[in-house]
C-alpha cells in the first residue's frame, strides 16, 4: 500500500509538472535552449549585467575592423583611380535626377539685356546658356545664382549679370555687354576695347569701323578721358582719325583733313574742349592747317599746309 501512495503521490506530482490540455495530452514545459534570444531576456526580467559585458579584448577587435574596413574601402577607391569627392558627386548627381524627375527640371534658359545693355544675339546667348547648367546636373534646385554669375562674368564680352530662378523650372539671365568703345593698334594688330581701355577679344576689328581707333603702347588703358571726352565733342569727334600715343605721356590727335593736334600732357581732356569752341566760333578745323600746337597752355600755334584737301585754299579768318 505505501508503495502504491508513493505512485500515487509521484503520478500527481508528475501531472502538476505536466499540464493536461483538453484532450488529456501532456504539454511538455519549452525548453531554454530551443527558446529566442529576445524570449529569454524577457522571460527572465530584462538584460543583465551579463548580457552586456564586453571586454577590452573585444572593443579592440572591433575598433581594429572598423579601422581595417575604412582603410581599406579608401585604399580600394584610391586604386580605381576615385575619391571621396567622386561619391560626394554621385550622390549630388543622384539627389539632382530625383528633383528633375519631381518637376523641378529645367525647362528654359532666357538670356535678355541688362538695363540699356546693348541687345544680346543668339550667338551670344547660346554662349551663356552652355554656362547656366554645370555638366551632369539637370535641376533648379542644383543652379547656385552666385556661381552662374561668375561663370558667365567670366566671358570677356560681359560686364555684369543678374541670375534668377524663375520657379519651378526656367531661369533668367540678365547680362550687360562691355560696350564696344574704340579699337587699340598696337604692334601692327588692331583689337577692340571697351570703355575701360581693355581688350575685347571675342569682338573683330573688321566688325567696328566706324570706332574711334588709339595707336601706340599703351594707348589702350590711357585712352578712357579722352574717348569720354569726345562723347561730349560732337564737332572734334565727327573729324577724328585717330588718337596716337606719343611716349606713353601725352597724346597727338590726327584728324580725316591731315591735320595733326598736338596736346598737353596734363589735361589734354580741357584742350579738346578749346578746340571744339574753336571750330565752333573760327571753323578752325576746316582750314588748310598742317599742325595745330596745344601744348603750352593759353596759347595755340598753328602751322598752314600748303595744300590739303585738293588744293590750296586762303586761310580765312584769324584763329
Amino acid at each position: 500500500m505505501p508503495a502504491v501512495r508513493g505512485a500515487r503521490r509521484s503520478g500527481r506530482s508528475q501531472h502538476a509538472e505536466h499540464p493536461r490540455t483538453r484532450r488529456g495530452k501532456a504539454v511538455p514545459p519549452p525548453s531554454m535552449s530551443a527558446m529566442p534570444r529576445l524570449a529569454q531576456i524577457k522571460l527572465n526580467g530584462g538584460i543583465s549585467g551579463d548580457d552586456v559585458k564586453v571586454s577590452g579584448r573585444s572593443l579592440m577587435l572591433a575598433l581594429t575592423g572598423v579601422v581595417f574596413f575604412a582603410g581599406a574601402g579608401i585604399a580600394g577607391a584610391a586604386w580605381l583611380g576615385s575619391s571621396l569627392f567622386d561619391v560626394r558627386e554621385a550622390f549630388a548627381r543622384a539627389s539632382d535626377a530625383a528633383a528633375a524627375n519631381v518637376g523641378f527640371a529645367i525647362d528654359d534658359v532666357q538670356v535678355a539685356a541688362l538695363d540699356d545693355s546693348p541687345e544680346i544675339t543668339a550667338e551670344r546667348a547660346a554662349e551663356v546658356r552652355a554656362l547656366i547648367v554645370p555638366e551632369g546636373r539637370q535641376s533648379i534646385l542644383a543652379l547656385d545664382p552666385l556661381e552662374v554669375k561668375a561663370r558667365v562674368e567670366s566671358l570677356d564680352w560681359v560686364a555684369n549679370v543678374r541670375v534668377r530662378r524663375l520657379w519651378p523650372n526656367d531661369v533668367l539671365v540678365e547680362v550687360q555687354r562691355r560696350r564696344e568703345f574704340a579699337r587699340w593698334q598696337e604692334d601692327g594688330e588692331i583689337s577692340v576695347i571697351d570703355g575701360n581701355g581693355e581688350r575685347l577679344l571675342a569682338e573683330r576689328a573688321a566688325d567696328h569701323d566706324g570706332l574711334p581707333l588709339v595707336v601706340g603702347v599703351g594707348a589702350g588703358p590711357a585712352s578712357p578721358p579722352l574717348l569720354s571726352a569726345l562723347e561730349h565733342l560732337p564737332e572734334v569727334r565727327e573729324r577724328l582719325r585717330a588718337l596716337v600715343r606719343v611716349g606713353d605721356r601725352r597724346w597727338n590727335v590726327e584728324l580725316t583733313s591731315g591735320t595733326t593736334v598736338a596736346l598737353p600732357e596734363a589735361q589734354p581732356e580741357r584742350a579738346l574742349a578749346q578746340l571744339e569752341d574753336l571750330q565752333n566760333e573760327h571753323a578752325l578745323l576746316d582750314r588748310p592747317l598742317a599742325q595745330i600746337d596745344m601744348r603750352v597752355p593759353n596759347r595755340v600755334a598753328i602751322r598752314v599746309h600748303p595744300v590739303l584737301a585738293g588744293g590750296l585754299r586762303p586761310l580765312l579768318g584769324g584763329a
